[in-house]
């Protein structure tokens, strides 16, 4: 097989899924394709640019926000967000943490600002709508992750479902909120 930086990233992944992010460690990576950790740094000058790529791998299905308007497509777009977050064990925790590294100009709420200031949202209330609908999802994410993590590790009795339907109400309400602030009204 060989080494690449699609390679590596899918068989991070991976890991990621069978183990959580927590368990993903430049050395398991390694020993997984069969090469020295010196071998990763060629294509990932560090543990962070990794993880960089593998919270874009995590996205990559999302579908481009658009819809018929702002707040419709601003749930929908939450309701795919989650999807993808979910689809991978920790892929909150790695996409909240590549966010927390200052990749918001390449991140996936800032497609979401753009779109809304394409839209004619004037753009401070374009990155406040933004924000706060991808903060919103990652919470929720995170805590669906955390919930699976502790019944796994018997630490609960059973993981209490995550309901995507209270997330969707919750979108909603922060939804209303902006338009109620007037960020539907275009410039």
């Amino acid at each position: 097989m060989s080494l690449s930086r699609g390679t590596i990233v899918r068989t991070a992944m991976d890991i990621m899924d069978a183990y959580g992010l927590a368990d993903l460690s430049m050395r398991r990576l390694a020993a997984a394709l069969d090469v020295q950790p010196s071998a990763l740094y060629w294509h990932f000058p560090s543990k962070q640019a990794l993880l960089a790529a593998v919270s874009d791998a995590v996205l990559a299905d999302l579908p481009p926000f658009s819809g018929r308007d702002p707040a419709t497509a601003l749930r929908e777009w939450a309701a795919h967000f989650n999807a993808a977050l979910r689809r991978h064990r920790s892929g909150a925790e790695v996409v909240s943490s590549a966010l927390a590294l200052g990749r918001w100009d390449s991140g996936p709420g800032a497609r979401v600002e753009r779109e809304l200031i394409a839209a004619g949202i004037a753009p401070d209330r374009a990155r406040a709508a933004a924000t706060g609908v991808l903060y919103l999802v990652l919470g929720h994410a995170f805590d669906a992750e955390q919930r699976a993590q502790a019944a796994e590790l018997g630490v609960i009795d059973a993981a209490a479902p995550t309901s995507d339907a209270t997330l969707d109400a919750a979108v909603a309400l922060l939804v209303a909120g902006m338009t109620a602030a007037g960020v539907d009204e275009v410039n």
